[in-house]
């Protein structure tokens, strides 16, 4: 049986370019879905992103770096982030705590790093950004060799998906293994020499009978005036630099322009009260 499944990651909580990725993926006949982590934050809808997914029979749920702030601040850790971006992240934990259940909220806080999954006799080792960790830069599309052989070091899997760098990747180990990072549903930004990128972004992966049939990285417009709407109308934080990055396509969560804000809405105070 020839199983199409919907590869997809970095969600954040962008439940409008989700719905539009999960409707393409019907209308080709998709027959399952796996999930790279970061499904919340930065975005106005976590919970409708997790019920979205779960809707859908999500087969894989694993952590991502956004996650596991969750994961620290129910243990009364300090997020890994320093500066400003560490005030951001307090923040939009505590908006994210608010709009998700408490079960879902917990749950999310304790996924797995790494989850194995299997279709058709081809094994998939699914993570957010390396095995042993969902955090970190050594993934991007043009890193070494060396960490995209250490996505499959310690494991039999003949394909490795990842997501984290909102970057669709296809690469391989040196072991002749598929590497593959269907990029970001939630959070595209400009690529090279495109003048925008802020499509949602998957891919469906084709296998049957031990074999890969086909790896097709999609490009999916969507509604981004009626996302923002709902991220007004729930008073996301760092609105102005998601609204920016959704509509433009340009990075805006630089450390100056997230300083801006924290000044402008006094947010350095209130991440100080978030952690008493």
């Amino acid at each position: 049986m020839t199983r199409r499944i919907c590869v997809l990651a970095d969600v954040h909580g962008n439940a409008t370019a989700l719905k539009a990725v999960l409707e393409d993926a019907n209308k080709n006949s998709v027959t399952d879905y796996i999930s790279a982590g970061d499904i919340t934050k930065r975005g106005p809808s976590p919970q409708e992103c997790v019920d979205l997914l779960k809707n859908a029979s999500n087969e894989v749920w694993i952590m991502g770096n956004h996650e596991k702030t969750y994961h620290d601040m129910i243990n009364f850790n300090d997020p890994l982030t320093k500066g400003p971006k560490r005030v951001m992240e307090i923040v939009l934990n505590d908006y994210d705590k608010k709009h998700l259940n408490k079960g879902t909220y917990n749950w999310l806080a304790n996924l797995p790093y790494s989850q194995e999954i299997q279709f058709e006799g081809i094994s998939i080792q699914v993570f957010h950004s390396l095995p042993d960790k969902p955090w970190g830069h050594e993934t991007g599309p043009l890193a070494k060799q060396t960490y995209f052989d250490r996505m499959l070091d310690n494991s039999n899997a003949d394909i490795a998906i990842y997501g984290h760098t909102h970057k669709q990747v296809m690469r391989y180990s040196t072991k002749d293994r598929l590497v593959i990072n269907p990029g970001t549903v939630g959070l595209a930004t400009t690529s090279g020499t495109l003048e925008k990128s802020n499509f949602a972004q998957y891919v469906i992966l084709e296998v049957n009978n031990h074999n890969i049939i086909n790896v097709e990285f999609k490009r999916i417009a969507y509604n981004i005036e009626n996302e923002l709407k709902v991220a007004r109308e729930r008073n996301l934080p760092y609105l102005e630099l998601y609204s920016t990055l959704i509509k433009t396509g340009q990075y805006s969560y630089s450390v100056e322009n997230i300083e801006s804000v924290n000044k402008k809405a006094n947010f350095d105070e209130l991440s100080n009260t978030l952690l008493k």
